[in-house]
């Protein structure tokens, strides 16, 4: 094999300021590969919008977008640009639903990798979530069970055909386990997501009783139970206010603004709307707690690693991933039951009545988050692209500056031109 000095590296993913699934991830991910190794030339193959858009800059960064959601050319049109291209590795961020929220667009979107690897690519898959370990039978992901079996079926075939590339990366260890085991898969990682935004220096806590959920809402993520919930605490609290931020899953679109116009009478309740990136710290500061308002799982939570950077606590239903990253990753959450009538409300009630101990819970996942840094999650992305390339495998071809750069030389967040 040729060393090449200069690998030329294609991420196929979603990136800001299309707000559509994974698109803040595939930014920290385009950051962190041109800052892990000043020798890659990284070309990006994101996705279309109508918007008019500013770019990410840099010079060793090219973002062309090229499919669309719910396209089903979208295989093709990527095949053909990698054919162009002419990568040395392809990085694919995906999850279940990346190209499309109807199953037949988003099942072949993900035939792409194996296309990939097919037309002799190297290929790195890293997936997000994982239909096996979610609660497939749940009503959000089907309306009968004809539809619940079909969707299990096509979910087993997806993962095979993501299992075909060079290595499948997950997020949790009881996927890599579950894989193993269902599928005898030998060629997935685990990379935890880590703190993909910078953590807090020191921790910062909030007096008022300000709480905060965000993400994108109308499928396993909902709010109904939320706001009832918050409805009769702010009788006994007309002090506490809950923000809202985020916007309609793309399968469900209008549900943040029928859940407006339902609850419109709660006056201690604000929708801000999509939160930029760069706002994230910022709005977690200024919250006591982060609530998490699901019915489902579907992979290791953003918005949760987001408020372990920030030193914050976090008010989860205890169930599937959340209690993998308590168990396995060390983090300290605020469980409450989800199928208790008052569960979620008990516990926001203890919080706010200063009953459970924030600092020392704010200590906690901010040592944890500071540990796993952007820095180093970014610099295992590039480790395991080396050793797919085989250069780990063939010293003698290895470039001069091989000796690993310390974290702080890595670009920080706040210095990268934002896009708009």
């Amino acid at each position: 094999m040729v060393y090449n000095p200069r690998p030329k590296i294609v991420l196929v993913t979603a990136i800001p300021p299309v707000h559509t699934s994974l698109s803040e991830y595939g930014k920290f991910l385009v950051e962190g590969l041109l800052g892990a190794n000043p020798n890659y030339d990284l070309h990006v193959l994101a996705d279309l919008t109508d918007q008019v858009v500013t770019e990410m800059s840099h010079p060793r960064l090219k973002v062309e977008r090229c499919w669309r959601l719910n396209d089903l050319r979208n295989p093709l049109k990527l095949i053909k640009r990698l054919l162009a291209i002419k990568p040395d590795l392809v990085l694919f961020n995906l999850q279940f639903a990346s190209f499309g929220n109807r199953k037949v667009p988003a099942m072949l979107g993900l035939t792409a990798p194996m296309l990939a690897k097919q037309m002799g690519f190297k290929v790195i898959s890293l997936v997000h979530n994982l239909p096996d370990a979610m609660q497939l039978d749940n009503p959000c992901f089907g309306r009968s069970r004809l539809e619940q079996k079909l969707i299990q079926l096509g979910s087993s075939m997806a993962t095979r055909l993501l299992l075909s590339s060079d290595r499948l990366v997950v997020t949790l260890e009881s996927y890599r386990k579950l894989l193993q085991t269902r599928y005898s898969a030998k060629n997935v990682e685990v990379i935890g997501l880590g703190s993909y935004i910078k953590p807090a220096s020191e921790l910062q806590l909030q007096s008022a009783n300000r709480f905060l959920t965000f993400g994108k809402f109308g499928t396993y993520k909902r709010l109904e139970k939320l706001l009832d919930t918050f409805a009769e605490l702010s009788q006994e609290y007309p002090d506490s206010e809950l923000i809202i931020g985020g916007t309609d899953h793309p399968a469900t679109p209008g549900y943040l603004a029928s859940i407006q116009q339902r609850y419109a009478d709660l006056k201690q309740v604000k929708f801000i709307g999509w939160i930029p990136d760069e706002e994230l710290p910022e709005r977690l500061r200024e919250v006591k707690a982060l609530v998490l308002s699901y019915e489902s799982t579907a992979g290791s939570s953003g918005p949760l690693h987001l408020a372990l950077s920030q030193g914050k606590a976090v008010l989860a239903p205890d169930l599937g991933d959340f209690r993998l990253v308590a168990d396995h990753e060390g983090a300290e959450l605020l469980f409450y039951p989800p199928e208790a009538p008052n569960g979620l409300g008990d516990l926001i009630g203890q919080v706010i009545r200063n009953e459970v101990n924030l600092e020392s819970i704010g200590q906690h996942n901010l040592a944890l988050a500071q540990g796993t840094s952007a820095e180093a999650t970014a610099r295992r992305y590039a480790d395991l692209i080396e050793t797919v390339l085989g250069h780990h495998h063939s010293p003698q071809h290895a470039p001069q500056d091989q000796t690993p750069h310390p974290p702080d030389t890595l670009p920080q967040r706040d210095a990268w031109p934002q896009a708009s």
